[in-house]
């Protein structure tokens, strides 16, 4: 059977509710979401990851987040699964952004470069940083060279030609990453 969504999506075996999920930023408050663009922006602009043990205060002033409160805002990020950290404190992972090297090269409108978590979340970094993006990462099955770019939050081009993304239900992941 094959449901139609209010959005015109047509699923084949899932009812619409199964495969459209909250996106993380609408589940985070305003600090939250101010401690979590800090992580990105500090990832992409050192290309390391972000160690909890030597942030100044200093870097802190533009997020309104005292020293005092870093660990409690972390913590709460942690767990709405908004980053993920080792037990170096080391925050490695702010979806979409990566700390660690993946095959998912994303370069942002402004000329800032990363790597995504995984092919979707290199798409969806349009939607995090809300500019145009250009995407050149390789498919996890066959090896095979991917560029992707959107514009205006629609996709612009696709190599290979016939491209396509398929959607898992990711709500039976907890590692979306590890499977894309």
């Amino acid at each position: 059977m094959t449901e139609k969504t209010d959005e015109n999506l047509y699923f084949r075996h899932y009812p619409t509710e199964r495969l459209m999920i909250a996106s993380i930023d609408s589940k985070l408050n305003d600090q939250e979401k101010k401690l979590r663009r800090f992580f990105m922006n500090y990832t992409i602009e050192h290309g390391r990851s972000c160690n909890l043990e030597n942030i100044g205060v200093e870097q802190l002033i533009p997020t309104g987040i005292k020293m005092t409160e870093l660990k409690k805002w972390t913590q709460s990020l942690q767990e709405k699964i908004a980053i993920s950290m080792d037990e170096d404190k080391n925050v490695n992972f702010i979806y979409p952004v990566s700390a660690l090297p993946t095959h998912h090269r994303v370069t942002l409108a402004d000329g800032r470069m990363f790597t995504a978590m995984c092919a979707i979340d290199a798409i969806g970094a349009a939607f995090t940083f809300k500019q145009d993006v250009v995407i050149d990462s390789m498919c996890s099955k066959c090896q095979t060279a991917v560029h992707v770019e959107v514009k205006d939050g629609k996709i612009l081009k696709a190599q290979p030609e016939g491209l396509q993304i398929l959607h898992v239900d990711l709500n039976k992941n907890d590692n979306w990453s590890g499977s894309c």
